[in-house]
């Protein structure tokens, strides 16, 4: 079905067979690193086979089984949404949607960024989930099996593992309507504590959105303190992969591609990142950046850049308003970010992409002027940079609609309506819609909103997934104003300090600051 080469077969008899999903297509499911990583982990231990499966594979991709021909099934989920996905690729397999219900077949799990934020909307779905860096689970997840003779035995060794969470033991109570705590074991999330084996690309294809490049896993949480991402909840402590690490996955990247995609929160953090644009060049390879972050770019990263001939970049100012930049943690300038721009245009960059978001507590009309009024500023400095380089770009503004994470600082703040939020980015369109080269995008409010009610939700929300599993997503709004539970409560609302969250029972390791591991 797709071209590819990479992928590993092996024979089903003697191992733990486990059923891999992303519940996405191939092209989205095959973009993501971490999907690669579980992928390669997993058949790396030689009692274990592993064989990937799709919204577009319901049968395995390496030998057209069945889902349920496998011991375990295991869910990749990055984002709230891929929730409703998975539910519905079990209903097409057969698998009834509640754990409780079922008795025989595959166990089925799910770990991955949404599962690690808020596990409770997907968990009466499954047997296990499990928060943290999944590389950790895979001896655990082995001798589970082979020392157990039944469901029950299985579960209850899974239960010493670090990062497991089994929704059978781990219960919410729930009290005229609201959850007032949980019964049951607490969670610690697991980590890795060094990045001595780096996500990277293990499955070589083009139908991905990377097709032409080898991705490779450069650091792996953050060393900043943004309010409203949830990159530390998920991923720290901050850790860098070394350059000799680094290095030897280049030499097997240079064999299949000319590009290699270096994969972090922000390249320019990396504390040896001189080093890895040397290496990169050594062996004729060109960069591909991922977004990065303003007030850190050095001479060595523009000149890498330039080498690999980058023609566009992302940066993420999230505001107009300086002020409100560095009320939500992120302290950057205006003037920086500027002058980052100048840097990046002289260096060749064509295209820049802004990231903004819309609905940030303490913003309001004078906020969102701001953010038109900063990039007029920004087209300014574009233009008269590209016009010394004879050739005039687009400056790209996405807008999207701020959700507040678990785990975050801002986790019980409210969001703003669907309507509201429609009006902030038309706002921002109207005093951009004069401006030559500047183009404007923005994520449907609409579809913000569903992600809130999953990211926000208990385990009340896991019947709103079964519902929207049994349409498609022109019925999904019809669904949810049929599902007796108002939305709305899990959405909006903001949460009183003494609220018990449904992600409370998940704690994680010191998130620190300095890189490990180089």
């Amino acid at each position: 079905m797709w071209s590819e080469s990479g992928a590993i077969r092996k024979d089903k008899g003697g191992k733990l067979n486990v059923a891999l999903v992303y519940p996405g297509t191939y092209h989205v499911g095959m973009s993501n690193l971490g999907f690669h990583q579980m992928y390669r982990v997993l058949n790396a231990h030689p009692l274990i086979l592993c064989e990937r499966f799709f919204t577009d594979a319901p049968r395995s991709v390496e030998s057209g089984r069945p889902l349920s021909d496998f011991h375990v099934v295991a869910f990749s989920v990055s984002y709230e949404l891929d929730a409703v996905q998975a539910v519905r690729m079990l209903c097409a397999n057969g698998m009834d949607p509640h754990a409780e219900r079922r008795t025989t077949g595959p166990l089925v799990m799910a770990g991955g960024a949404a599962v690690t934020m808020n596990p409770e909307p997907l968990a009466p779905a499954c047997d296990i989930c499990f928060a943290g860096d999944g590389e950790v689970i895979v001896q655990p997840l082995y001798e589970a099996f082979s020392k157990s003779s039944s469901r029950e035995e299985f579960l209850e060794r899974m239960l010493q593992t670090g990062g497991v969470y089994l929704p059978s033991r781990t219960r919410p109570v729930i009290e005229g309507g609201t959850l007032e705590a949980f019964e049951g074991p607490q969670v610690m999330r697991a980590v890795t504590e060094t990045l001595d084996d780096p996500a990277r690309t293990s499955v070589v294809t083009r139908d991905t959105a990377f097709g032409d490049m080898f991705l490779v896993e450069t650091a792996r949480g953050c060393p900043f303190s943004c309010s409203f991402c949830g990159a530390r909840q998920i991923y720290s402590p901050y850790r860098c992969a070394g350059v000799d690490t680094v290095a030897r996955i280049l030499d097997e990247a240079s064999r299949h591609r000319s590009k290699v995609g270096l994969v972090s929160t922000s390249l320019n953090t990396h504390p040896q990142a001189e080093r890895l644009f040397e290496e990169i060049a050594a062996r004729g390879l060109k960069l591909a950046p991922p977004s990065l972050r303003s007030g850190i770019l050095t001479k060595g990263l523009l000149g890498a850049l330039e080498k690999s001939g980058v023609k566009g970049v992302t940066l993420a100012p999230e505001t107009g308003s300086e002020t409100l930049r560095e009320a939500l943690g992120k302290r950057i300038p205006d003037a920086t970010i500027l002058e980052d721009i100048r840097a990046l245009v002289a260096s060749g960059v064509r295209d820049i992409k802004l990231y903004f978001m819309v609905g940030l507590p303490g913003e309001g009309p004078r906020e969102l002027d701001a953010t038109v009024d900063f990039v007029k500023r920004v087209r300014q400095v574009f233009i008269q940079v590209s016009r010394g380089n004879r050739r005039i770009g687009t400056v790209s503004v996405s807008i999207g609609t701020f959700v507040p994470k678990p785990g975050t600082p801002l986790e019980r703040s409210p969001m703003i309506t669907v309507d509201d939020a429609r009006a902030r980015i038309r706002r921002i369109e109207q005093g951009l819609k004069r401006e030559s080269n500047v183009r404007v995008t923005h994520e449907g409010p609409k579809w913000s909103y569903l992600q809130a009610v999953v990211a926000r939700g208990d385990r009340r929300v896991h019947d709103l997934l079964v519902r929207l599993a049994g349409s498609d997503e022109q019925g999904w709004t019809a669904a949810l104003k049929r599902w007796p539970v108002n939305p709305d409560y899990f959405a909006l609302r903001p949460r009183d300090e003494d609220e018990v969250l449904p992600w409370s029972f998940i704690s994680g390791p010191p998130r620190g600051g300095a890189c490990r591991g180089t």
